[in-house]
């Protein structure tokens, strides 16, 4: 095998080079070729626009249609240059290693296998430097700058500096980052697991289970909006404007449960601390789901024999899922755990859709949105700013990687022995 390094790194070397020159020039034909689709595109929109008497202004169709044409033979040709690359790289890999070794089908055996995975990895290999290594030490090294270019340590000292914008904000976003990052994962496993054992012991699980996982299919954004419409605070009455009558608000389910009147018009997501509670239930109602299913799969997963074998011993119900299905789960707990974490860490949608961007309610990610707000007027340096607050962000993901590598190192020790 070691005589072979030295082919195996020319020929890949020959890959490597063909498809960055053949694929970026094919992509670029591909869309010279396909042009004039955009134009047929935009040509159906005013057709339609006439036939149909849409209301909405015929630039406005002929642009969005445009779009949509560019949008679909972008797609078309991004698959195709996908299986153009496999196909092109398998060919040459064959090839080359016939043409370097002769009829040695042990040998070219031997160069197809040390190549082939790279095949597979190369194309993930480069997005991730691409869109996330390079970004990340450009955040990085930003983050230590001044606009002028000059290294400094100021922008993170200017998030805990007492008498600067970010220091309050700071806070209360590390506080509330670490709330969400107890209790939801906390209660999003409990009630998983809580449910997938009761509905796997009843007839109708399958629905109950259905009905729980439902909220998955639903983005961050619109399970704000349904909560929104719940947590509502009402009060606002319809009023006479010169075209027509305001929209009334009306109060939402769980104020109008709680008895409160229209005068207490404040959404429950809106009080001080508490309502930080009420944004990260709208996560663990959607999130459940997820949870429930895998551990539903992973409970039927545990052997039969091991069960009968407890309840032989006279284990109850209890002892039977503390003492012998979860220790046998406790991988899959971890995964889904790990999982919601860096679900929490990352989390703007449902904050930033409710408004919800007061100094108590702020997390990392939306405080970076309302520094963006309220930080950029007259400072010269905001960039640098967002940089550090994201240099934060991504190293309190940096704890969670490194125990999921050692998790994951020491399952395959194990596997191994």
């Amino acid at each position: 095998m070691r005589s072979l390094r030295p082919i195996i790194a020319s020929n890949g070397l020959a890959i490597a080079l063909t498809v960055i020159f053949v694929l970026p020039i094919t992509g670029v034909l591909a869309y010279s070729i396909t042009a004039p689709l955009d134009d047929w595109m935009a040509g159906l929109g005013v057709w339609l626009h006439e036939a149909r008497g849409w209301r909405v202004d015929l630039f406005d169709t002929e642009e969005r249609f445009t779009k949509i044409g560019f949008a679909i033979r972008s797609i078309v040709i991004a698959v195709g240059i996908s299986f153009l690359y496999f196909w092109i790289t398998n060919w040459l890999n064959a090839g080359l290693s016939r043409v370097r070794v002769g009829k040695d089908l042990g040998k070219q055996t031997a160069i197809v296998e040390a190549i082939q995975p790279w095949i597979f990895v190369g194309p993930a290999l480069v997005l991730l430097t691409l869109f996330l290594l390079v970004p990340a030490f450009s955040t990085l090294s930003l983050s230590f700058q001044e606009a002028d270019g000059t290294r400094t340590l100021d922008n993170y000292s200017f998030l805990w500096n007492p008498d600067s914008l970010g220091y309050v904000q700071i806070r209360y976003a590390l506080r509330n980052s670490v709330m969400w990052l107890i209790l939801v994962p906390t209660v999003c496993i409990s009630l998983g697991l809580l449910i997938a054992v009761l509905a796997d012991s009843t007839k109708w699980g399958i629905v109950a289970k259905t009905l729980i996982f439902v909220p998955m299919a639903i983005s961050f954004v619109g399970a704000a909006v349904i909560w929104r419409n719940i947590f509502a605070g009402g009060g606002i009455e319809p009023q006479l404007v010169e075209n027509g009558v305001t929209p009334s608000y009306q109060i939402g389910l769980l104020k109008s449960l709680l008895g409160h009147t229209p005068e207490y018009n404040e959404p429950l997501y809106s009080l001080e601390f508490w309502g930080n509670f009420f944004l990260m239930w709208i996560l663990i109602w959607v999130q459940t789901g997820f949870a429930m299913v895998i551990f539903s799969a992973a409970l039927r997963g545990v052997p039969e024999d091991t069960i009968e074998a407890a309840k032989i011993d006279g284990a109850n119900p209890f002892q039977m899922f503390f003492r012998i299905k979860l220790p046998q789960i406790y991988s899959t707990v971890v995964v889904v755990w790990t999982t919601l974490v860096i679900l929490v860490l990352k989390m703007f949608d449902i904050p930033y859709a409710l408004s919800a961007n007061d100094d108590d309610k702020l997390l990392l990610a939306t405080m970076m949105e309302n520094a963006r707000n309220n930080w950029s007027v007259g400072n010269d340096n905001v960039e640098n700013l967002f940089a550090s607050i994201a240099v934060l962000l991504m190293a309190t993901v940096v704890p969670n990687m490194i125990f999921n590598a050692r998790r994951l190192r020491r399952e395959q020790k194990e596997m191994g022995h």
